[in-house]
């Protein structure tokens, strides 16, 4: 009796240490995620009277050209992106764990972009890519004889100019991947050089198959956080310029997030808005729920079962 007085009691302590935890997440992310479904079954303008229109905002979804522009660009700077990142992170981690003069620098000047907020460094950009001839790249081009490039007024460039930005911050994912890295053991790498394994293929016979589990994770926040995007094609397009609902020249800037952000506090749609939140959400986590399954069978598979 007096143990399980005790485990009970114990049980409370712990309870009560969680208890503002739980009362955030209800209020502030469950809460909110419901009402966001309430909504989208209705017509409503924030203001005026909400009209029951059921599923009508999502069935409007698949009619409308500028949600398909942002669902493909949103899956190109979540997958392809993501995928280059991972891959360009991966390799700088391995070259930055080797000894290298210098290496401590690298490692810290490689996480230094990581601390610039998004929006400010998009807002940064526009100068530097500019439109047609003016902006200090196409001021260089020319000065070299060549063309210049429509970075931000040509679509398929747009999108390309946001996933080669988004490398500015893989800063984070290398710390990661050097932190992966650092717990390998050496016997493996040394036996692989007594052997006469060259960087490169021990590179990818030894580092990259013992980092699965850590590219696993970063795969699954690459997926979240390249659902999210919505801070840099917001400041490329210069969002915060006027009222305007053209997400860069042609939507090429759209995204799901900058989409919600358009219809409810640009047209007012909030049902339309919450449908565009919870077709994101489902996508997230078909995503997610399909990799998990994925590492699953991975780790079955080389455990033997």
């Amino acid at each position: 009796m007096v143990k399980t007085s005790l485990s009970a009691k114990q049980g409370k302590k712990g309870f009560y240490f969680i208890l503002p935890w739980v009362i955030g997440f209800l209020a502030f992310q469950l809460f909110p995620i419901i009402y966001a479904f309430i909504i989208s079954l209705w017509d409503w303008d924030f203001l005026t009277e909400k009209t029951f229109v059921g599923i009508k905002n999502y069935l409007n979804l698949f009619k409308d050209k500028t949600f398909g522009i942002a669902v493909s660009n949103t899956f190109m700077f979540m997958i392809v992106g993501n995928g280059m990142g991972i891959a360009l992170s991966m390799f700088l981690a391995a070259v930055m764990y080797e000894k290298i003069p210098g290496r401590n620098v690298f490692r810290v000047v490689l996480f230094m972009p990581q601390l610039v907020v998004p929006v400010a460094f998009g807002l940064m950009m526009v100068p530097i890519f500019g439109a047609e001839k003016y902006g200090l790249i196409n001021v260089f081009l020319e000065s070299i004889g060549l063309n210049s490039v429509r970075w931000l007024e040509n679509p398929p460039v747009t999108r390309w100019v946001v996933v080669l930005m988004n490398f500015w911050f893989i800063g984070a994912a290398v710390v990661i991947f050097l932190a992966g890295i650092a717990g390998h053991p050496r016997s493996c790498y040394e036996a692989a050089e007594i052997d006469g394994a060259g960087w490169w293929r021990r590179f990818f016979s030894i580092t990259v198959p013992l980092l699965r589990p850590v590219i696993f994770f970063q795969v699954i926040m690459g997926l979240i956080g390249g659902l999210q995007i919505f801070d840099i094609p917001a400041a490329l397009s210069r969002m915060g310029s006027g009222l305007s609902t053209v997400m860069g020249k042609k939507d090429s800037l759209a995204t799901l997030v900058y989409y919600i952000y358009i219809s409810a506090f640009r047209r007012w749609e909030a049902g339309y808005a919450a449908a565009i939140g919870w077709f994101e959400f489902f996508i997230g986590f078909i995503l997610t729920f399909v990799m998990v399954i994925f590492m699953r069978r991975q780790q079955k598979e080389n455990m033997g079962l």
